[in-house]
C-alpha cells in the first residue's frame, strides 16, 4: 500500500498536469521495489504530485515544506546539468548517491516534468531510468 497526495493547489498550475501527475505517480510508484518515493515536479520547481512506497517508513517521510525545497532543488540541478546539452546531448536523468538511499532525477521533457526519485542504496538506477522510460512508452502507444 501506498500513499499519496497533491501538495495544496497552487495559483497558475494547470488542473491537467496535475491530474498527469497524479496518473504518472500513482503508475510509476509501485513498477520496481528500489522505489521509495517519487515526486512530480513541474518545469517551474513546483511540485505536483507525491507518492510513497509502502517501503518508506513513517520516520523517513519529509515535510511538506522540504517537500517543496527539494521540488525547487531537482529542477534547479536538471536546469544546471542540461548547461553541457550542446556538447553531450540532452540530459535524460541526474543521480545523486547518499549515505542511506539515492535520488533520481528523470526528465520528462514531453509532459513539460520532472520526476524526482528516492530509491534504495542498491538500486540500479539506469535500470530504473530504463524500466520507467519502458512504461512511458507503453502508455503513450496503448489505447
Amino acid at each position: 500500500m501506498m500513499s499519496d497526495h497533491s501538495p495544496k493547489s497552487q495559483a497558475g498550475v494547470d488542473s491537467s498536469q496535475t491530474a498527469l501527475a497524479q496518473r504518472l505517480a500513482k503508475d510509476l510508484v509501485d513498477c520496481d521495489p528500489s522505489i521509495l518515493s517519487l515526486m512530480v515536479v513541474d518545469f517551474l520547481g513546483r511540485v505536483l504530485h507525491v507518492s510513497r512506497s509502502a517501503r518508506l517508513s513513517e520516520e523517513e517521510h519529509v515535510d511538506a515544506e522540504l517537500v517543496r525545497t527539494l521540488g525547487t532543488i531537482s529542477m534547479m540541478i536538471m536546469g544546471a546539468a542540461n548547461k553541457a546539452a550542446q556538447v553531450m546531448g540532452g540530459t535524460e536523468a541526474v543521480v545523486g548517491i547518499f549515505k542511506k538511499q539515492k535520488v533520481l532525477l528523470i526528465n520528462l521533457q514531453e509532459y513539460n516534468l520532472l520526476l524526482a526519485l528516492r530509491l534504495s542504496r542498491s538500486a540500479n538506477a539506469e535500470y530504473v531510468c530504463d524500466k520507467i522510460g519502458d512504461l512511458l512508452a507503453t502508455t503513450q502507444s496503448g489505447p
